[in-house]
């Protein structure tokens, strides 16, 4: 966050790849705004779209999951298909696509329509890792991991007033105008984009080859495939129960009239404490060492997951989350940050690009885990699980071989 504002500062005397790299900065905060203000509603939208309340948490958890389904699938086509044209066409067919199926789940009648729309988001969108991809052909090889680094910081940025927004919106004036404000995010996004992102074509490519090779060498490496394991399962534990929020803080006594925005407030509250602790996280790491920093932090997630199985009431949220969300402070920066330095010469961006594909897996996971959890056992027991996720993903880095 503070690489990006530094650049906000600087602009005039900027490099070609740092201008691009401010662009899609404030392009994908638009969009990550957009896309994460229909999070504290959908659950309750699903319900509003005449789905039982015994099914609700069920549909919830395949609705979050749905666009990760083929994003995931179709992310080395589109990969590819930047290869061919360029990488710019890929970041704006990605935010037209975003754009186009948000909006036109402003309109759905039904919940098949709702997941029909949500898979063609999916497939149509891949934003994020079109912006990851375009960044790591376009930013020379040795500030390809700090531009990255940068990158990710308007996700954080994006997700945590983006709940707020689309909690506050829902609870006035009802769900449907939230997906509109979406397309509309989208479509200033786009705009920003055409105008103003500059691509310079390269005579070498990533093709499919070079991302064969690099799967090798993730596997082969023990550092990068531990730190990948991880990428996976904590992302997947950290979602995990973002879709039964609205339900759960029901059961836990919130006011009816305001689980949207409570909802907001309590997925948000963890992106504004991942902001202010991720620096000095960094900055442990960098003196004790990663292994060790990331134990400390995925053990306080750990608690703090299995914390929120137990509350009494819904107030007590915003502080286990606050606890919580200071350590996730660690974990992406971290893995993102430690993936580039071991990471060879010339494979940076193919191993960020890995890292991507990680993160997809993981959201894909936490939805599709938490829908089946939900649909045969309490609510509080998705919690008890996620914690369990995350504890297997720090055992997976502090007792495994590789050294750091």
């Amino acid at each position: 966050m503070i690489a990006a504002l530094d650049l906000f500062r600087n602009r005039r005397g900027l490099e070609p790849w740092q201008r691009n790299l401010m662009v899609l900065w404030f392009a994908q905060f638009i969009a990550m705004i957009g896309m994460s203000a229909c999070i504290p509603f959908l659950p309750l939208f699903v319900r509003d779209l005449g789905v039982a309340n015994e099914d609700a948490a069920m549909w919830s958890g395949i609705i979050t999951a749905a666009p990760f389904v083929m994003s995931s699938m179709l992310t080395p086509l589109w990969g590819a298909l930047g290869d061919k044209y360029g990488q710019k066409s890929m970041v704006v067919r990605g935010i037209l696509g975003l754009g186009l199926a948000m909006a036109l789940m402003g309109l759905s009648t039904n919940i098949w329509m709702l997941l029909a729309l949500r898979l063609f988001q999916g497939a149509a969108s891949g934003f994020v890792a079109s912006n990851n991809a375009f960044v790591s052909v376009q930013t020379p090889p040795e500030k390809t991991g700090v531009a990255l680094g940068t990158l990710i910081t308007s996700i954080s940025a994006g997700n945590i007033i983006g709940p707020l927004v689309g909690g506050v919106i829902s609870d006035a004036f009802g769900f449907r105008p939230v997906f509109f404000f979406v397309g509309i995010m989208c479509a200033i996004s786009l705009v920003i984009l055409i105008a103003k992102l500059k691509e310079e074509r390269k005579t070498t490519s990533v093709r499919g080859t070079h991302v064969a090779g690099n799967i090798r060498i993730a596997l082969r490496d023990p550092m990068l495939r531990r730190i990948l394991i991880m990428l996976v399962l904590a992302q997947a534990a950290i979602v995990m129960p973002s879709s039964i929020f609205p339900f759960y803080l029901e059961i836990l006594g919130a006011p009816a009239n305001m689980l949207s925005t409570l909802a907001g407030l309590v997925v948000s509250i963890v992106g504004i404490c991942t902001i202010i602790s991720a620096p000095w996280w960094g900055a442990r790491s960098d003196t004790v060492g990663f292994r060790s920093t990331m134990t400390i932090a995925g053990g306080i997630v750990t608690i703090g997951m299995l914390l929120q199985a137990v509350v009494p009431s819904y107030l007590w949220l915003f502080p286990v989350r606050t606890m919580m969300g200071l350590a996730v402070g660690a974990l992406l920066p971290l893995m993102y940050s430690e993936l580039s330095r071991h990471a060879p010469t010339g494979r940076k961006g193919g191993i960020m690009g890995l890292a991507s594909s990680a993160t997809l897996f993981g959201n894909l996971l936490g939805p599709l885990m938490c829908s089946v959890i939900a649909t045969h056992a309490d609510l509080r027991w998705v919690f008890v699980t996620s914690a369990c996720v995350m504890g297997i993903a720090v055992a997976n880095l502090r007792w495994g071989n590789a050294r750091v």
